[in-house]
């Protein structure tokens, strides 16, 4: 038999008894205030919540040294810009880079290496490179106190001039600077020694012979008379030799050149047959000089027939097969 309280035992009486139960009162249970619950970190929870925040902090911290890392020291050659051409053994580079960082430039072939330069507060740098002739390539490495490089490259191209070739030597043995010449060509003549090419004197060709002399003369008009040498190397080096000298005639002085055909020359000279030279046929190419107070020439061609009178030319005394008689006096 179950035990029961005096609670339920009263009532239980009351029923059997016959008498009406007592109204039953009401209860107030109080209301509790609600009380919110603060965060409790279970190990269920405070563990995944843990290794998020590691691998939060991991990724960080790799994606903090990727990019210090792979970001490039700051570098640029502004000086020169691009590749380029050089007519001199030098380049200056000049360029800008971070303040705190070391440059090393080196040049290829070589390879030549400068090194440990140190830019200004402002990273401004200028570095004087040397070249060789040919292709130089020129590179330009700068290293910050990361320890990370970055580098910059110029190709220059260095056109060495050619190297000055010696002047020829020339030497002039007459005409003497300031003498005079009487009744004769100006004969010039001396040698030429080293890379001579050519040789002019008044700006036309002389032949040289192959030890280097040359010997030429000239038919001048009475006066002074200038004469300007110059041997030339195949490097267009040259060298000049001026030469001044008064011509004179106290004779009447011809000169008779037979070209083109022969003729047959009759010579007088102050009224008495030339030596040599009376009455006979001259071929083409042959040459005679007579000289006195009166010349006379009698040429059985005269177109064949040129005089060079007191260093005048004449270029023919006449027609094709033409006798023609002319005279020269002082």
């Amino acid at each position: 038999m179950s035990k029961l309280g005096p609670d339920e035992l009263i009532p239980l009486y009351q029923r059997e008894r016959g008498q009406p139960e007592p109204p039953q009162t009401k209860s107030f249970k109080p209301y509790r205030p609600v009380v919110r619950r603060s965060l409790i970190f279970r190990p269920v929870v405070f563990v995944p919540v843990l290794v998020i925040a590691a691998v939060g902090l991991f990724a960080g911290y790799i994606y903090y040294q990727f990019t210090t890392f792979a970001v490039k020291p700051r570098l640029e050659v502004t000086d020169p810009a691009t590749d380029l051409i050089a007519t001199t053994a030098e380049v200056v580079l000049r360029g800008i880079t971070v303040p705190d960082g070391r440059l090393t430039v080196r040049v290829f072939p070589g390879p030549d290496t400068l090194g440990d330069i140190r830019p200004d507060s402002d990273g401004h740098f200028v570095v004087t490179v040397g070249l060789k002739p040919g292709a130089n390539h020129i590179e330009v490495e700068i290293l910050d106190a990361a320890g990370k490089t970055n580098r910059v490259s110029r190709s220059v191209q260095y056109q060495a001039p050619a190297a000055s070739a010696a002047p020829p030597q020339l030497v002039i043995e007459q005409p003497a600077n300031g003498g005079k010449v009487t009744n004769t060509p100006v004969q010039v003549s001396g040698h030429v020694a080293g890379p001579v090419a050519s040789l002019s004197i008044n700006n036309s060709a002389v032949p040289l012979n192959p030890d280097g002399r040359f010997d030429t003369r000239y038919y001048a008009p009475a006066g002074p008379q200038t004469f300007t040498i110059v041997a030339r190397s195949a490097s267009g080096t040259t060298i000049e030799e001026t030469r001044t000298v008064t011509v004179a005639y106290t004779q009447a002085v011809v000169t008779v050149f037979v070209k083109g055909g022969d003729a047959w020359l009759l010579a007088t000279v102050d009224g008495s047959p030339a030596t040599g030279a009376t009455g006979r046929t001259y071929h083409d190419g042959e040459t005679a000089v007579f000289s006195g107070r009166e010349v006379r020439i009698k040429s059985g061609n005269a177109a064949v027939t040129q005089v060079i009178y007191n260093g005048q030319p004449i270029t023919s005394l006449g027609r094709q097969g033409e006798v023609v008689e002319r005279v020269f006096t002082q």
